[in-house]
């Protein structure tokens, strides 16, 4: 099984997966291309169901604690 790493879309900051074999990706949420040695990569797993399981954890922390405004 390769390697499957957790990205941050570069135009929306959706989280995806994707393998160490891919070269691009289409992002689900927004259509935008990503070339995938230039994007963030949040966390890397050894197989795909390790990265889903973290991925549902990453997600559950980002809508628990959204990003506030900074009020001034």
């Amino acid at each position: 099984m390769p390697i499957t790493f957790i990205i941050e879309c570069n135009k929306c900051s959706g989280l995806l997966l994707a393998t160490i074999e891919q070269k691009t990706k289409t992002c689900p949420y927004c259509g935008a291309r990503i070339d995938l040695h230039r994007v963030k990569r949040l966390a890397k797993a050894e197989d795909a169901f390790s990265a889903s399981e973290m991925l549902r954890q990453i997600k559950s922390k980002r809508q628990s604690n959204p990003k506030r405004p900074k009020i001034t």
